[in-house]
């Protein structure tokens, strides 16, 4: 069994946050994170595999901050958390994200 820890994947370019987090959930943790999340497993596949968007992991921010605060929920379990600075083009160029994160 392999110990993940937790921390907090920032925004990247290469590889796409969300697909590395989807890659080291279960089944049921995915299921879980688009439940938390309120979205779909569908959607968070589509996002994960950059569907449309050359590869990059492009949401609203509103999806952002949900899917930020499903992983955070679930860090617990020894999953990452995803900052939605990582998560969504909007939320990577707000100063105020940037202040409260002291990016």
């Amino acid at each position: 069994m392999t110990l993940r820890k937790n921390i907090l994947i920032k925004p990247t370019i290469n590889p796409n946050p969300l697909r590395v987090w989807m890659t080291a959930a279960t089944p049921k943790e995915r299921l879980r994170l688009a439940s938390l999340a309120k979205t779909t497993l569908g959607n968070l596949q589509q996002v994960a595999g950059g569907y449309r968007t050359a590869g990059a992991v492009v949401l609203d921010s509103d999806l952002a901050c949900r899917i930020e605060a499903a992983t955070e929920k679930m860090a617990r379990d020894g999953l990452p958390i995803l900052a939605r600075e990582a998560l969504s083009p909007a939320c990577s160029k707000c100063s105020f994200a940037k202040k409260c994160r002291a990016v």
